[in-house]
């Protein structure tokens, strides 16, 4: 049987970083990339990979069986975010759809691993918990259980926001920060484990531009866009081909609409760490 143990959230890096004294100041977090897939776990040793609402997923009974057969002499639970090779999913019902066939197995799914408790012990520190997840998933050898990639370890914002920007530079989701001293707490939300990643996506006019700063001296430095309610906002992300071309010929841009993206709307109308898309 299951233990029912709910999932860690993750909270927004801003939400924290707006306090007074923000909690995460002084403290070393391992950086990853967040995978917008669906939210799985599977225990040791029953080997069945479960929902979030603790159900087995009918559609991967097949890759349930296959881990079983390499699975570790361990006992606690693995947990890992499902994914599709080389499918664009548009929305989390349509995912959700996929998964839930109950008479078809799932082609090219594999499990993004990012955690593991070991023997269900919540105190065991979340870079020795992270050990175990990699020493499992190199017993269990299997292209359809991969690990989460360690990007690094930082303890400053700037560093986590560079880190972030470089995710969606490739087109990913954006950055879970996980405290290394931390311990699992499940349903918690707090600076232990915290997410920068854009929540508000905008289509806005382009109504000017502005010159950059250091190697952006004497070329685009970013665009200023216009909402619905009036608000002009600075936004930067272009590729340097586009910096150039727009520079050059104005018109090429101006008064078009572009797609917009940000962490939030301020309560001032202002955007969080607005960013150009396309």
């Amino acid at each position: 049987m299951s233990q029912n143990i709910k999932p860690q959230k993750a909270l927004h890096l801003f939400t924290e970083a707006d306090k007074k004294k923000p909690k995460f100041v002084g403290h070393n977090y391992m950086m990853f990339e967040k995978h917008d897939g669906w939210y799985g776990y599977l225990d040791f040793p029953s080997c069945k990979i479960h929902s979030r609402a603790m159900r087995e997923i009918p559609s991967l009974v097949e890759l349930s069986n296959s881990i079983r057969e390499k699975r570790p002499q361990v006992k606690g639970r693995l947990i890992f975010e499902i994914m599709i090779e080389g499918l664009e999913i548009d929305s989390f019902s349509e995912l959700n759809g996929i998964l839930n066939r109950k008479y078809e197995q799932v082609d090219d799914v594999y499990l993004r691993v990012h955690d593991f408790i070991f023997e269900w012990k919540f105190e065991m520190p979340a870079t020795k918990r992270f050990g175990f997840a990699q020493e499992i998933v190199r017993r269990i050898d299997s292209p359809s259980v991969r690990i989460s990639p360690l990007l690094g370890h930082a303890n400053h914002p700037d560093l986590w926001q560079s880190e972030a920007e470089s995710i969606w530079q490739r087109g990913g989701e954006g950055l879970i920060l996980k405290r290394v001293d931390s311990v699992y707490m499940p349903e918690k939300r707090n600076f232990d484990l915290m997410k920068i990643k854009e929540e508000l996506t905008l289509d806005l006019q382009v109504v000017g531009m502005f010159e950059g700063e250091g190697k952006y001296t004497g070329t685009l430095g970013g665009l200023i866009v216009l909402d619905s309610a009036g608000n002009k906002h600075r936004v930067s992300g272009m590729t340097d081909a586009q910096r150039h071309e727009w520079w050059n010929n104005e018109d090429v841009i101006l008064d078009k609409v572009v797609e917009v993206k940000a962490m939030k709307r301020l309560k001032d109308g202002s955007l969080r760490e607005p960013r150009f898309k396309s």
